[in-house]
């Protein structure tokens, strides 16, 4: 989408276009496209199209479905810093359009959910409208703003899955699956009063400063948190699968475990990953899965605090680590939970 918004933008550099044009050819051609791939009439010719390219590509470079991601994200990347490519994409996506008028909300045009199916395979069409929908454009801009209202579409945004949940939110991933389908990462900030259930033996990862407040469950296979603030405002509740915090998050409710595994990453000189506001209560059969970070491992013999919370009400069952030198021995306080690196 970035490199799109670019090759448009040269045309007005040129002096081919006018910044008008570039918008009403974008409007235009979201809609034609979604026209033609939501045609029942195209419907194998659209599966061979992905196909023949997904052999092309992967022939080329000698990978499967499963490795032709990283490939293409390895070496020199132009497009590689996301929040880079935000803010070249966000003043294209309007130009010299000037706002005025009440904020009306974004109905999404018929059909324009098939424009993320290949991109957020493993939700229904009603959530890709829904995801249409929280990421729109707000309204108010002339040629936007059209009786169909296809110009007010973000697909930029879009891409990065909800913007808000406006109501309690399932989602399930197929790790048997390929592609997107298996791992899935939603980038955007998101709000609204409802919640996330995480299904599936997939994984998903939560990156951006979220402000939900209807809480979170990871119920099977993985949920990654990416950022401070990555599971909302509300509370969390791991029933299953694993709950993966790589650098650190903060749960601005209370934190449970009934079972499954919350995976942390210990730094040398660094605070708990993992902050709770008010109560943290792992379970009889929860896990703890300590992974010792490359670049700063901590040294034998220290203590890392691993939560951080103003109560603590039981213990994990097991405590595993990634080391075949190091064990893990738990020390558990009115502060929270640390542990002391002794050699096994």
């Amino acid at each position: 989408m970035t490199r799109a918004h670019e090759l448009a933008h040269t045309r007005i550099v040129a002096g081919m276009h006018h910044t008008v044009d570039v918008i009403g050819g974008r409007t235009m051609a979201t809609a034609l496209a979604a026209a033609t791939l939501a045609d029942p009439a195209n419907a194998e010719l659209k599966a061979a199209a992905r196909a023949q390219a997904l052999a092309c590509f992967t022939a080329r470079t000698g990978t499967t479905a499963d490795t032709l991601y990283a490939a293409a994200h390895t070496g020199s990347d132009p497009y590689a810093d996301r929040d880079a490519n935000a803010r070249a994409v966000r003043p294209r996506l309007t130009y010299v359009l000037t706002r005025q008028g009440r904020e009306l909300p974004l109905t999404v045009p018929k059909g324009a959910e098939v424009l993320l199916e290949t991109r957020l395979p493993y939700l229904t069409a009603d959530q890709r409208r829904e995801v249409l929908r929280t990421t729109g454009l707000p309204s108010g801009y002339v040629l936007l703003d059209g009786v169909e209202q296809w110009g007010r579409l973000n697909l930029f945004a879009a891409a990065d899955g909800y913007g808000a949940f406006d109501s309690d939110v399932t989602v399930a991933l197929d790790a048997a699956a390929d592609g997107f389908s298996a791992a899935g990462a939603w980038r955007d900030d998101i709000d609204g009063p409802g919640g996330l259930t995480k299904r599936g033996t997939g994984s998903l990862a939560l990156t951006g400063h979220n402000r939900y407040t209807g809480g979170t469950v990871p119920a099977e296979g993985t949920l990654a948190a990416g950022s401070e603030d990555a599971l909302g405002h509300g509370d969390v509740r791991v029933t299953d699968g694993t709950l993966r915090v790589s650098e650190r998050l903060r749960v601005r409710g209370a934190y449970a475990q009934d079972t499954g595994t919350l995976e942390v990453t210990l730094r040398a000189g660094r605070k708990a990953p993992l902050t709770v506001r008010h109560l943290a209560a792992p379970g009889s059969a929860a896990v703890l899965s300590l992974r010792l970070d490359t670049e700063r491992p901590p040294a034998e013999g220290g203590t890392l605090p691993v939560i951080g919370v103003p109560r603590l009400r039981g213990r994990f069952t097991r405590i595993e680590m990634n080391s075949d030198r190091l064990r893990a021995v738990p020390v558990y306080t009115a502060e929270g939970l640390s542990v002391r690196l002794v050699q096994r």
